[in-house]
């Protein structure tokens, strides 16, 4: 069984559900907003229909909140260039289509919606009173598939996002659940730490995959729109086993307490070796040099940021310290969240019960990890579960202009996120340059 096409948060409200559960990928959206800010700058504004796709939305609050940081955002500019020109801007009406695999909950996420249509508010009422529209309305649409397809019509999509996803792959190679192959990954259920031949194996299709989303894009983007995209990177660009910085493998949530997990099910009888073999996390975390090389292949878009991987915490570090110093609710809250996001995944696999068992293990080990973080301070400071190295990109489509040049190159712009003061708020400087 590909586990890969069964890739889906859990959904509704439950205890288990993403719903519940996305809390840690709320607070380091929240990080991304400056960026998402500065992105919508860059991009160019029509004067009839603004049609924004969001790939990968998931299901839950996370999605709704950036759609309505990003249409207030699209809402100032035109508020701003009204006020500039000394007349009204008419706002134009926003379509917003949510995409997800078809194993996605979209009617929770429709759900929330009519929620929020329901109480939403005026944000910029008018311009030197003259009705522009409401910031926080906009139509909505499901477009169920896979995005390393063609899912839009072409030259239809100003702005487009996809956080926190694309290092999920369309599929899992062959090879490695073939039993037959010199590369079935026999012992493990991901590449994390593991034989480099078989992550290179992972590679190569992320590789493909990052290109079909990158030339489907392409074709459906309008000139001057733009790509914003925030995924699991890594930092080791020449040894693809190390998904994480080697000397943080044993903190990471699906790391050696999730293998080790298997293996409890293994050695108690509940299931075979054969079964945890041909189960393989379909994720790969991209280096900065393999996506670069992919956005130049492709062709149709210059960079305006493309930083390299950043360390960010899901979790502010006084919270995990204080939920360190309970270690039972703490395995129940990391299973809970390893569960909402690989759940479905690992239960396609080998069944409910199957999986209700693998929890429990999981939830064992890290009961007992934590336990013994208990009596060393130090060690407990050194605890980043919660610590993922992100990528954050963003890409605006070429014109006709710019897609005719002989040697266009790519054209990289630098975004200072240094605070100025004391204040949070950190200071957008583009400084552009060519490599």
């Amino acid at each position: 069984m590909d586990q890969a096409k069964f890739i889906a948060m859990v959904g509704g409200d439950g205890e288990f559900s993403y719903q519940r559960m996305g809390v840690l990928q709320a607070h380091a959206g929240r990080r991304l907003e400056p960026l998402l800010a500065e992105a919508v700058k860059h991009m160019s504004l029509p004067q009839g229909p603004l049609h924004i796709a969001d790939f990968g939305c998931s299901t839950g609050r996370n999605s709704i909140s950036y759609m309505n940081f990003i249409v207030k955002c699209i809402t100032d500019r035109y508020v701003e260039a009204g006020e500039n020109n000394g007349h009204v801007t008419g706002m134009p009406e926003m379509l917003v289509s949510f995409n997800d695999l078809p194993g996605n909950d979209f009617n929770t996420l429709s759900q929330l919606l009519a929620s929020e249509a329901k109480d939403a508010k005026d944000l910029a009422p008018s311009i030197n009173g003259a009705d522009v529209g409401r910031a926080s309305s906009y139509f909505s649409a499901m477009v169920g598939g896979s995005f390393y397809n063609r899912l839009l019509p072409k030259e239809s999509i100003h702005f487009a996002i996809s956080r926190f996803c694309l290092h999920w792959m369309s599929q899992i190679p062959a090879t490695v659940t073939d039993k037959s192959s010199p590369l079935y990954n026999k012992g493990r259920s991901w590449i994390l730490g593991g034989n480099p031949t078989i992550a290179r194996e992972f590679a190569q299709q992320s590789m493909l995959d990052l290109d079909n989303f990158l030339d489907s894009r392409a074709a459906e983007m309008v000139p001057g729109g733009i790509v914003f995209a925030s995924f699991v990177s890594r930092r080791d660009a020449a040894n693809p086993e190390n998904q994480v910085n080697p000397e943080c493998h044993h903190c990471f949530a699906v790391g050696p307490d999730f293998e080790n997990a298997w293996n409890d099910l293994i050695d108690d009888g509940v299931i075979t070796t054969e079964t945890r073999d041909t189960f393989n996390l379909p994720i790969y975390g991209r280096s900065k040099e393999e996506v670069e090389a992919a956005i130049i292949k492709c062709g149709a878009f210059d960079i305006q940021y493309l930083q390299s991987p950043v360390d960010e915490d899901l979790c502010p570090e006084d919270e995990l310290m204080h939920m360190l110093q309970f270690p039972k609710s703490f395995a129940m809250f990391l299973s809970a969240f390893v569960r909402a996001t690989n759940g479905p995944t690992i239960e396609a696999h080998m069944g409910r019960h199957n999986t209700d068992e693998f929890f429990i293990r999981y939830q064992r080990r890290i009961t007992a990890r934590a336990t013994s973080l208990l009596s060393d301070p130090k060690a407990q400071q050194e605890y980043k579960i919660f610590r993922v190295t992100f990528l954050h990109v963003v890409l605006k489509r070429k014109t006709a202009h710019t897609l005719s040049d002989v040697n266009p190159g790519v054209h990289v712009s630098q975004i200072d996120l240094t605070p100025t003061d004391s204040s949070t708020s950190p200071r957008l400087k583009l400084a552009s340059c060519s490599p």
